[in-house]
């Protein structure tokens, strides 16, 4: 956003967060780049994180293009972590077994 030289003393120090570090957090106005460039990150359930951090106020800068791609895109990608293998090899070594609940759910005895 420009700027006039005689506006600048209108301007206060922010500081810039990823999405994924505010998670829990809420601020009086936040500023969201929505690109093209970042298709990786137009998610709704993204971009919707990003919007509730705001308390006050939010704006969006970048391309329309990108926020309807956002709002359209309700499909999450899939995270790969340990954590099933870490599980299995903590029961594993405390000698648990695992068994299906009433709900379907897995539960360790």
């Amino acid at each position: 956003m420009p700027y006039a030289f005689s506006d600048l003393d209108e301007l206060l120090h922010a500081y810039a967060l990823t999405v994924h570090r505010s998670q829990g957090s809420e601020f009086p106005y936040v500023v969201i780049p929505v690109t093209t460039s970042a298709e990786p990150l137009l998610q709704r359930n993204f971009l919707y994180t990003a919007v509730t951090r705001a308390r006050r106020g939010v704006v969006l800068l970048g391309q329309p293009t990108a926020v309807h791609r956002a709002v359209a895109n309700t499909h999450t990608r899939r995270r790969f972590t340990a954590l099933g293998h870490r599980i299995l090899q903590r029961a594993t070594a405390t000698s648990l077994t695992r068994r299906l609940n009433l709900s379907g759910q897995l539960a360790w005895e």
